[in-house]
């Protein structure tokens, strides 16, 4: 029953790959925009807080992902590796967030 239903999951996932790698990479995009506004415009990654660079480093990968064509773009696997990567990379930068909030001066 288990191999079943992941087939099905699999194959309603390869046609409709685009939609969901589209909606990564938007996603993807938003938060590097939103990472480097943050902490870096606002100078609080001089004071020597790394959270934000491994944040980047991981949407970085994503968007590399996203951006490279391969073979694998349209298996359940390939995308979930990156899903994966993005969430690190969300939880990166929460606890950036966090620490801001924090350390913050006012």
């Amino acid at each position: 029953m288990l191999k079943n239903g992941w087939a099905k999951i699999a194959t309603s996932f390869g046609s409709d790959h685009a939609v969901f790698w589209g909606h990564l990479s938007r996603l993807t995009n938003l938060l590097v925009v939103m990472n480097i506004s943050m902490f870096f415009l606002t100078g609080l990654v001089a004071k020597g807080y790394y959270y934000t660079f491994y944040s980047l480093i991981c949407l970085g990968a994503v968007g590399t992902g996203i951006l490279i064509p391969t073979p694998y773009i349209r298996r359940l696997w390939y995308y979930g590796l990156f899903l994966l990567a993005e969430f690190i990379g969300i939880y990166f930068l929460v606890a950036s967030v966090i620490f801001y909030v924090r350390h913050s001066p006012g």
